[in-house]
């Protein structure tokens, strides 16, 4: 089933006026025409997400929640983040409400970060890089997407449909496919860390009981078709709303 797109809320317009407005402030601070010097090295070490040389973002926290307000030179970067907004963006909104929305965007962009780092800390021949952009957050919705609307379609590059549930691992597979390439620089460790912070917020498995119990059903049965032996099943209590977020099914 074809989804009708809801109009434009207000949390939509806003984020990307918001981005649009940051990539153009950052361009013009950087060139350093507008504050001279000194601001623009300030903004270029301190408002992207760095790689942690000394440790954990160098003790600059703050890079966490800041690099993803701003993208780079190029348009293609910007314009593909605000064409995923402005198609997925919406339904949430419509959804969930403005304040949630927006948090779910927010943390999705926020675990993106912290994903990157770890990885760039842990491996930073691999994934150190400066990252700057919205990226993991706007895979998230994708995620969002996947799981709550599996079995409604969107017209990839407007043409071709498809639906929700297989966006997803197209959008996995196009992904690595382009880290692997020679020449990327994508930091891929962002894009997993916003989907990731999707699925555990819309899943509910961000609750330790919670994720015990899905970990307990995938692996538990799975051993069990190992092995080849049959138990005796016993009566099992679980959640199927997964707490009161908004987010969960």
């Amino acid at each position: 089933m074809r989804p009708q797109m809801p109009r434009m809320g207000k949390a939509v317009r806003t984020l990307l006026f918001v981005l649009f407005g940051t990539h153009i402030l950052f361009l013009m601070v950087t060139s350093k025409k507008l504050f001279g010097t000194d601001v623009a090295l300030w903004a270029i070490n301190n408002l992207p997400l760095h790689s942690p040389d000394g440790g954990p973002l160098d003790g600059k926290l703050w890079q966490i929640g800041t690099y993803m307000w701003f993208h780079d030179e190029g348009l293609s970067h910007l314009l593909f983040n605000l064409l995923i907004l402005f198609f997925f963006g919406p339904l949430f909104e419509r959804s969930w409400g403005l304040k949630d929305f927006v948090r779910f965007f927010i943390l999705c962009g926020i675990g993106a970060g912290v994903v990157q780092t770890f990885f760039s800390w842990v491996s930073p021949e691999h994934f150190g890089t400066i990252v700057i952009g919205s990226s993991g957050a706007m895979l998230g919705l994708i995620v969002a997407f996947g799981m709550r609307f599996p079995n409604q379609e969107v017209l990839l590059f407007f043409v071709l449909p498809i639906a929700g549930r297989y966006i997803v691992w197209l959008t996995i597979a196009v992904d690595l496919m382009v880290f692997l390439s020679s020449d990327s620089d994508v930091a891929i460790a962002a894009h997993w860390g916003g989907m990731l912070t999707a699925y555990l917020l819309i899943s509910g498995n961000w609750r330790l009981s919670r994720l015990k119990t899905t970990l307990s059903s995938l692996f538990g049965r799975g051993l069990l078709r190992v092995l080849g032996k049959k138990k005796k099943k016993k009566r099992k209590f679980d959640v199927v709303d997964g707490g009161r977020g908004p987010w969960l099914h």
